[in-house]
């Protein structure tokens, strides 16, 4: 009962919640607000916490039927708890990498969309991401004509430390994801790149950035028109941020066609 009680008070002030509804603006959804909230508090209940400290102050909390603290700490953990990520590509670890934040409200499939925009990407190949033999997001063939998909959140999968995102089965464009640590940032963001090296991949032509970065007397590269590398390591940390930022809202709904 106490818990039914807490879940109504939870989605009654998420109906009411300006703060939010103004943050969020027309990205703002009800029931993906309320159920990712029960996402957290569940995870903060379990065996498995993604905070021990916090989750002993969810239970008292519950214990006493406080619904009011314990939106507030739900709150803040939506708004702005972030897990900081490392992402590197397994052939070019040191040439092609990214560290950045992913909001513990993101779901497994925007997690991977969010590294994907990072990488100068076009969306158009098959991917998955999982670890070893699970598989949250998996294509059902090869015509790219179906994904299955465990509906799970970031937030629940912290304890696997790491997953294994698989970009394109033709040119097989893998990067291994480790999660580090939980921070607040000040600031509601669909992520956050803090660090990176390298512009990204080029789609359909790997062989090329092998030869730019390992073998450049080829001079291979130089024959394609349709890629400068001139400019491979010269972005800024502003330019990455606001072309993956445009990338992914593209992305999220090239891919979201597929499910």
């Amino acid at each position: 009962m106490k818990h039914k009680a807490i879940h109504d008070y939870i989605w009654d002030n998420v109906l009411e919640d300006n703060e939010i509804k103004d943050i969020l603006n027309t990205d703002y959804n009800n029931k993906i607000v309320f159920n990712t909230f029960i996402a957290l508090y569940d995870n903060l209940l379990s065996s498995n916490s993604y905070d021990e400290e916090l989750s002993n102050i969810i239970f008292d909390l519950t214990k006493n039927n406080n619904s009011k603290e314990i939106y507030e700490i739900l709150k803040k953990e939506y708004l702005y708890r972030y897990v900081k990520i490392n992402v590197k590509s397994t052939e070019f670890p040191k040439d092609l990498k990214r560290i950045m934040y992913i909001p513990l409200r993101s779901n497994v499939y925007e997690l991977m969309i969010a590294v994907l925009s990072t990488l100068n990407t076009l969306g158009e190949h098959l991917l998955s991401i999982g670890k070893d033999r699970i598989n949250f997001i998996t294509p059902c063939d090869e015509s790219g004509s179906g994904y299955e998909a465990i509906d799970t959140y970031t937030v629940d999968i912290l304890n696997l430390k790491k997953l294994k995102l698989w970009y394109d089965y033709g040119e097989d464009w893998v990067f291994n994801i480790d999660f580090d640590k939980l921070e607040y940032l000040d600031e509601y963001v669909s992520f956050k790149i803090v660090k990176f090296k390298g512009k990204g991949i080029i789609e359909d032509n790997k062989y090329l950035l092998y030869s730019f970065l390992y073998n450049p007397e080829s001079k291979h590269y130089d024959d394609f028109d349709d890629y400068d590398f001139s400019d491979y390591y010269d972005e800024t940390l502003k330019e990455i941020t606001d072309r993956s930022l445009a990338d992914y809202e593209i992305l999220l709904i090239r891919y979201s066609f597929e499910f």
